[in-house]
């Protein structure tokens, strides 16, 4: 192809394109959308490689030296145990996906709406970890490391006690989490929407918090040091007179 020499290649949505095999030295490649995609054992030398959506895509063993490597929506991808030294890896919806034993070096990874996934054990180490959506993610023990971690929408989650030295923690939408009391060290920390929380007073040092829609609250009174404070859609929040010297707060739709 005349297109192997060029640095960076944007070929999204084409689709047309199938063999992809003269692109090994393109610097940039975006494949996204291209459903007629199969066969990428050639692009193992591009340094950053976009191939969501690429839904024909099932062998990805040739891709462990690339350095930012989306899968997102790759859904017949299931084998991820070459993709270890990748530094930004994104699964989104790479839902055959079980085994991540093989990622505890990668720097960002994105396994969002990996549905079946059960045992993270082994991405302690992980700086960003997106478990959104991971609905069969119950113990999460080992990730009181990680720096940030995404775990909105896991209703599996209850035990979140050895979370508390992560930086910053989305726990959005997790139904189960219950007693948020070993948290108050974590900066950045979102609750929204976990109707079992009920319980806030240990949070009083934390720098953001986001309380939105979290039907069980009631007493915010030890927050007054949080430095950015949501608490939209807390209807049974009546006395707020403790919150004065925080520097950012969301009251809206709070009925009392």
């Amino acid at each position: 192809s005349a297109l192997g020499s060029v640095h960076s290649l944007n070929l999204s949505y084409c689709p047309g394109v199938v063999d992809v095999s003269a692109l090994g030295s393109v610097h940039s490649l975006n494949l996204s959308g291209c459903p007629g995609v199969v066969d990428v054992s050639a692009l193992g030398s591009v340094h950053s490689l976009n191939l969501s959506g690429c839904g024909g895509v099932v062998d990805v063993s040739a891709l462990g030296s690339v350095h930012s490597l989306s899968l997102s929506g790759c859904a017949r991808v299931v084998d991820a145990s070459a993709l270890g030294s990748v530094h930004f890896l994104d699964m989104f919806g790479c839902y055959g996906v079980v085994d991540v034993s093989s990622l505890g070096s990668v720097h960002s990874l994105n396994l969002s709406n990996c549905w079946y996934l059960v045992d993270v054990s082994a991405l302690r180490v992980v700086h960003s970890l997106d478990l959104s959506g991971c609905r069969s993610v119950v113990d999460v023990s080992a990730l009181g490391s990680v720096y940030f971690l995404n775990l909105s929408w896991c209703h599996g989650l209850v035990d979140v006690s050895a979370l508390g030295s992560v930086h910053s923690l989305v726990l959005r939408g997790c139904r189960g989490v219950v007693d948020v009391s070993a948290l108050g060290s974590v900066h950045c920390l979102d609750l929204s929407g976990c109707a079992g929380v009920v319980d806030v007073s240990a949070l009083g040092s934390v720098h953001s918090l986001n309380l939105s829609r979290c039907d069980g609250v009631v007493d915010v009174s030890s927050l007054g040091s949080v430095h950015s404070l949501n608490l939209s859609g807390c209807d049974r929040v009546v006395d707020v007179s403790t919150l004065g010297s925080v520097h950012s707060l969301n009251l809206s739709h709070c009925a009392g």
